[in-house]
């Protein structure tokens, strides 16, 4: 094992997408590898993404904010892998605080996608796809609408966003509380089953932890008897070619014993609107707390003290938040604002619950499958609006909105396949990926 780690370091010390923030050191991580071996364990190399608190690690969270932030504790996620013999390679690069859908939006530049450098990996958690796609190293991130299905789907590889309430998010620095939750992506279904089943759990110092979902064994299980809903107008969103790989990818799930059908699902249409204006609102007052004074930042670095905090504290953020979360605190803030609450806020917190209860119902006895990306990945630095960019989390932000489990299995270069299933039931979508795993279907 430590040979194989040897190797995989002589790649990743020459590593050229820009898929890490923080490499570890070698020495480091073959140290640690062999106190695992000592405990009877193979040591098992994993990438963890930059927003997630590692105990003596830089952890940036793709910011320029944070850019000096030594977290002094462990993630209870990061503490459960180390317990079970992963060894922690590097902190993976992302769109800063998780505001993206493309990899660009990194204080530390964009990350490249492995299969074309010319093309984004996707977002929020580009690094950990490009590294699970590129050197077969299976990693955690975080998705809060669709950040760690859409670089496996453009990086083609596997990746589940668990129920919410099912994974600790103790240690995990937050965008949006109610929508985002720690999330496995690997090169195989069965690398992103055995993650789950490590990280998943109760945890004492997350209230919004409910209990463990049992994985174990489900991505061997097929998906002969299990019934799916394909939302008709899903795909009036979804370019030619992506349509083509996925309804390939259904008859090849027909033709392994699954009932399909399809149906308009209207709830859907309102998921977009409403997950921004939640999710924006959140956002500002998370990000409320970063001020640069207390951690982040050395003294030289912070412009002079002036009589006026509110000055001082706008001249730090101004320069060193990016300017997307600029955008989202701004628009959040509008939004929770006396006279806009009401109209914007609560009217989108009407909408989630329509579509978390119609999805609920939908999938009592059946899963969703739509396509993951309504395109294959576009081109890099190129030129696209912001109404541009969030119209790209158009399939995945509804399953975040219900807190439903949703995963992504590749059917085609840059293309993936979302399955999504009622809460509590994530067997159900790592049978539809391990149904898929090592498939090449062609459009």
């Amino acid at each position: 094992m430590l040979e194989e780690l040897e190797a995989l370091y002589d790649k990743l010390e020459k590593d050229d997408l820009n898929a890490f923030i923080t490499l570890r050191p070698r020495d480091e991580v073959l140290k640690e590898a062999k106190e695992i071996m000592e405990r009877g364990l193979e040591p098992k190399p994993i990438t963890v993404k930059d927003n997630i608190s590692t105990k003596g690690i830089l952890t940036t969270a793709g910011s320029l904010i944070l850019k000096r932030y030594v977290p002094p504790f462990d993630a209870t996620v990061v503490e459960k892998l180390k317990e079970a013999g992963y060894v922690i390679v590097g902190k993976t690069n992302m769109d800063e605080f998780g505001m993206g859908s493309t990899g660009e939006n990194s204080a530390y530049g964009p990350t490249k996608n492995p299969m074309d450098k010319s093309l984004v990996p996707g977002g929020s958690s580009s690094g950990a796809g490009a590294a699970a796609k590129a050197y077969s190293l299976p990693g955690i991130g975080s998705d809060t609408g669709g950040s760690i299905r859409a670089p496996a789907a453009w990086c083609s590889v596997f990746s589940i966003k668990p129920t919410y309430g099912s994974v600790s998010r103790y240690g995990l620095i937050p965008y949006a509380d109610s929508l985002e939750q720690i999330s496995p992506i690997a090169p195989t279904a069965k690398q992103v089953e055995e993650i789950l089943s490590v990280i998943t759990g109760k945890d004492p110092r997350d209230q919004t932890s409910v209990r463990a979902v049992e994985v174990k064994g489900c991505v061997n299980k097929g998906v002969e008897g299990m019934k799916a809903l394909v939302p008709e107008n899903a795909l009036e969103l979804v370019d030619n070619d992506v349509k083509a790989y996925f309804e390939n990818a259904i008859k090849k799930l027909e033709g392994m014993g699954m009932e399909v059908e399809y149906s308009n699902v209207k709830e859907l249409e309102l998921a977009l609107p409403s997950y921004y204006v939640i999710a924006m609102a959140e956002a500002s007052s998370n990000l409320a707390r970063y001020d640069g004074i207390r951690y982040g930042l050395s003294a030289e670095e912070l412009p002079p003290i002036t009589e006026n905090f509110y000055d001082y504290i706008a001249e730090v953020r101004g320069k060193y938040f990016g300017w997307e979360v600029k955008r989202r605190i701004v628009v959040g803030s509008v939004i929770l604002s006396a006279g806009y609450s009401e109209e914007l806020y609560l009217r989108a917190l009407k909408a989630r619950r329509l579509i978390s209860e119609r999805l609920y119902e939908l999938t009592k006895d059946k899963v969703i499958l739509m396509p993951t990306m309504p395109t294959k990945p576009p081109k890099l630095k190129g030129e696209r609006k912001p109404k541009e960019l969030f119209a790209m989390d158009v399939l995945t932000v509804s399953a975040n909105l219900a807190g439903m489990p949703a995963g992504n299995a590749p059917i085609g270069e840059g293309v993936g396949l979302q399955a999504m299933a009622n809460r509590w039931k994530d067997c159900e979508v790592l049978r539809v990926l391990g149904a898929l795993d090592g498939s090449q279907l062609k459009g």
